[in-house]
């Protein structure tokens, strides 16, 4: 070669062309990429030449997504190897996996015929059985699809499998010349070491069809490449070399798309499995009445510390405190207390008497003030009766005369589930003023209608006829 220093012009355009000819851009990006919206070729051929923006602009109509492929020489290579894998895991069968590296394996014989030492292949043959026993274990966690992501993209197995599925390539068209050799204008044996076996070339036609019939055909998957040139048309071509087969319902196949000198794998919507469905919740919404439940409300606990709020027949199997777990029934809950019956007293210096109870395990009894309207009470789901047949309470304006311990026990119409009082059957019960229910827990609760948050308030109106200065405590009769 010429010192630079003397070159002539034409020797030195002749260089500089040489060079530009040698020239290879920085490869970058994933071995592998994320699928992604085929839209975006369209995008990347927006400004380019007309027919390449026509046949560009088709393609999301048919393709739905597509996965890119680092352009290092290696990537028509690497998009089969990968779509190869991906094919069985759509499948989804583990048989499948079994079989194949049983029959990958089996092709070892292919390769000791074409003169390959097992010594030099075995190593990269194991990256690939590797890989088919790792994909068969993820099918029952569901992570096979990043787990052959992230192979792939591993530089030293990704050349790994690669360099095996050329080596498989060149032993399947050196064992078959008949086929190849009117394709081929010099020997097969140095065809395959120079554009099959070389370690920085691209895949060829020959080089697809042999992988193609080689290692998917008989694996049952299918292969078409769509050729996005400068021919006449609309829409890319498409070749197909190998038919799919049926995998209950499921087809495995690739699809590559070729622009010059560059491989990348398409998708069709079908192509893609299934996204697993969320496993069903069931809910039993039916309810069971042999459920129980807690009883926690504050109120309650304070009614079991009354006597005689609770009837000993209706409830002996129950705890009396209301915080006990008991089975539910058919009661009602209201939160705002029904409306309470009415007595009028006899006299009109007495106070209203209380009104029996006619509530639910729930409600609350309030005290009840004299009104000139008249409720009417909701009926009760229980009515607690004495052995006698009912008589009315007889009302007094003065202290009531003795009464006989041979008298026949008075028989109280009464309801709710809340038994009487041991007090009312003594003499004068109801003769006096009413002493109104104040203890400092019901003063304050919402449940007391002198309280402002009462549906039913009514003030509480003082009067100086109610305290005494004498005895203060329970108002009986002192007639002997």
């Amino acid at each position: 070669m010429s010192d630079p220093a003397f070159l002539t012009p034409e020797e030195e355009f002749a260089q500089l062309q040489k060079l530009s000819n040698e020239y290879e851009p920085e490869t970058t990006g994933p071995l592998v990429g994320d699928r992604q919206s085929s839209a975006a070729i369209a995008i990347e051929y927006a400004n380019a030449d007309p027919v390449y923006r026509v046949k560009t602009a088709a393609l999301p109509a048919k393709y739905a997504f597509f996965r890119t492929c680092r352009g290092d020489g290696h990537c028509g290579w690497r998009a089969i190897a990968f779509g190869y894998f991906e094919a069985l895991l759509h499948v989804g069968d583990v048989t499948k996996f079994e079989v194949e590296e049983a029959r990958l394996i089996s092709m070892n014989n292919l390769l000791n015929l074409a003169g390959h030492h097992e010594d030099l292949y075995i190593d990269f043959a194991e990256e690939a059985y590797d890989l088919l026993r790792k994909l068969a274990g993820s099918l029952q966690v569901g992570n096979g699809a990043g787990l052959l992501l992230e192979a792939f993209n591993d530089y030293s197995i990704s050349m790994s499998i690669i360099t095996y599925v050329k080596l498989l390539a060149s032993s399947w068209i050196q064992s078959r010349a008949n086929e190849y050799q009117h394709y081929i204008s010099t020997d097969l044996k140095s065809y395959c070491s120079q554009n099959i076996e070389a370690a920085n070339c691209e895949i060829d036609d020959v080089g697809v069809a042999a992988l193609s019939t080689a290692l998917l055909k008989p694996a049952g998957i299918g292969l078409e490449i769509l050729y996005l040139d400068r021919s006449v048309g609309e829409e890319a071509n498409v070749h197909e070399f190998s038919q799919p087969m049926n995998f209950n319902g499921l087809i495995p196949m690739i699809r590559l798309l070729y622009r010059p000198g560059h491989y990348d794998i398409l998708y069709k919507a079908e192509d893609l499995p299934a996204p697993p469905q969320p496993a069903p919740i069931h809910v039993a919404l039916a309810y069971n009445n042999q459920h129980n439940f807690e009883a926690t409300t504050p109120d309650a606990n304070l009614l079991s510390m009354i006597p005689g709020m609770y009837s000993h027949n209706r409830f002996q199997d129950m705890d009396q405190s209301f915080g006990q777990r008991w089975s539910p029934t058919s009661y009602d809950f209201d939160s705002i207390p029904a409306p309470q019956p009415q007595i009028t007293p006899v006299q009109s210096y007495a106070p209203a008497p209380i009104a029996p109870v006619s509530a639910s395990h729930q409600d609350y009894m309030s005290p009840v003030h004299a009104s000139p309207m008249s409720h009417q009470s909701p009926a009760s789901h229980h009515s607690l009766q004495m052995e006698q047949p009912p008589v009315q309470l007889p009302f007094h304006p003065a202290p009531p005369p003795p009464v006989s311990i041979d008298r026949a026990p008075i028989a109280i119409e009464r309801e709710g589930p809340f038994r009487p009082s041991m007090y009312e059957f003594e003499p004068g019960y109801g003769a006096g003023e009413v002493m109104p229910f104040q203890t400092s827990q019901f003063r304050d609760s919402h449940y007391n209608t002198c309280h402002f948050r009462n549906p039913s308030f009514q003030p509480e109106e003082w009067s100086p006829h109610q305290y005494r200065t004498g005895n203060k405590g329970r108002h009986k009769s002192t007639s002997q």
